[in-house]
């Protein structure tokens, strides 16, 4: 159940809340809580945000035009604000930032 629990969180991105997540899988939050628990080690929020924060990373990766408000938005943030909070709680730095060392990092190996 863990496992479909990971898979449906990573293919419905229209997954935003923990009460979804649990009727999707025909579980009462408290069951969905324990699972996670006990099979992943995180709350099933913490789960549901790493997602989203991994479709925002990648998006700043591959299209340096995009906005992070856009990004925001595309993925049912309030705003850019809230996405840069989470980014930064879970990753340790802003979007902006994540994405000037990705081009940094790209623009280094191709002078090799």
């Amino acid at each position: 159940m863990a496992n479909k629990m990971e898979d449906v969180v990573a293919s419905d991105r229209s997954i935003l809340r923990v009460d979804q997540l649990a009727r999707r899988l025909d579980l009462s939050i408290r069951s969905l809580q324990r699972l996670c628990e006990k099979y992943i080690g995180l709350p099933p929020l913490a789960v549901i945000r790493r997602y989203r924060l991994q479709e925002a990373a990648q998006r700043l990766r591959e299209d340096p035009s995009v906005t992070v408000a856009y990004v925001a938005a595309e993925l049912d943030y309030a705003d850019h604000a809230h996405l840069t909070a989470d980014f930064r709680q879970v990753l340790g730095f802003s979007p902006s930032l994540y994405r000037q060392q990705t081009i940094s990092d790209r623009q280094a190996l191709s002078d090799r």
